[in-house]
């Protein structure tokens, strides 16, 4: 390994004892070499500090938080103690194929004028059985559009270069659960440029220890998200069929707001987000109240929970 890695690899991780060691392996096992291995327990009161005390590789570099942060705060440390050119992410329960770090190297080495790269995911559950898959478009104006009404990158499939989002101040604080998303609007809105590799190099996990969010963080996630998406709508060289999912989109995260806070005993506060995703989307809400639906939620990213 050179004096200064290529690439630096984040994880945090908060009793993560489950699925950690997977985690861990699938990075040390990669087929690329020149790269740090910065892992974040965030206050694990499980036994994450022992599974990472059995690991004698001199690429490991731990960091301990002395009490339980945000996951965006967790990468932040991370990212600012980073010291490769390039950074990918990993969460403490997903698994990177072997070839993973050196495809992307490759791919972010050749095309100089590219701030991220990322590629396509299997979906695995707690056994490890593959249970679906996460793609996304590989042309890049069809990725941009994807941001107007989803996340259209897996956070443990992407691959980035450290100085440009540094510049930005690192995953934009203010956000808990969707710093991911967020960040990748901010690098469109100042014109980067994405790259998808159209094979899956990697595997996110579905589990039944995954965060529950309480209401009140419900509250705050569709909070986030509409906030995120609002302003992705305002990108400029959005499609007009992306603008309207994007819109379609905003309106569903307002009746979730509204079932959220009808839960919480606010019905004023219900009643105007009604009205938002109503002047929004009409015909769709319309729709979701005469199927009973105006509650349930699409996938809108992946929740935080490490």
């Amino acid at each position: 390994m050179t004096s200064l890695p290529r690439v630096s690899v984040i994880m945090s991780v908060l009793n993560g004892e489950a699925f950690l060691r997977p985690a861990v392996e699938s990075i040390l096992g990669q087929t690329f070499r020149d790269f740090e291995f910065i892992v974040i327990d965030n206050a694990s009161s499980d036994g994450t500090a022992g599974i990472l005390d059995g690991y004698r590789d001199d690429r490991i570099v731990r960091l301990r938080n002395d009490d339980i942060r945000t996951l965006t705060q967790s990468l932040n440390r991370g990212l600012h103690a980073a010291r490769g050119e390039y950074v990918a992410r990993l969460d403490a329960d997903d698994l990177a194929a072997s070839e993973r770090l050196g495809r992307q190297v490759a791919f972010l080495d050749a095309n100089p004028d590219v701030v991220l790269v990322a590629s396509h995911l299997r979906i695995i559950d707690e056994t490890d059985r593959v249970i679906g898959h996460f793609r996304s478009p590989s042309e890049e104006a069809a990725l941009y559009d994807d941001l107007a009404y989803r996340n259209p990158i897996g956070h443990s499939a992407a691959m980035f270069r450290r100085a440009p989002v540094l510049a930005l101040g690192g995953y934009p604080p203010a956000y808990v659960f969707a710093q991911d998303l967020a960040l990748w609007v901010m690098l469109a809105q100042r014109h980067a440029r994405f790259g998808m590799i159209g094979d899956l190099l990697g595997d996110n996990r579905e589990h039944s220890q995954r965060t529950t969010l309480s209401p009140a963080m419900a509250l705050l996630r569709h909070r986030e998200s509409i906030e995120i998406f609002e302003t992705a709508l305002r990108l400029p060289r959005l499609s007009d069929e992306a603008r309207r999912r994007g819109r379609i989109n905003l309106a569903r995260l307002h009746c979730l707001l509204a079932g959220a806070l009808m839960q919480s005993g606010d019905g004023t506060g219900a009643a105007l987000e009604l009205a938002h995703g109503i002047r929004l989307a009409p015909l769709f809400c319309v729709r979701r109240a005469l199927a009973g639906r105006w509650r349930t939620a699409l996938p809108d990213g992946r929740a935080a929970h490490s």
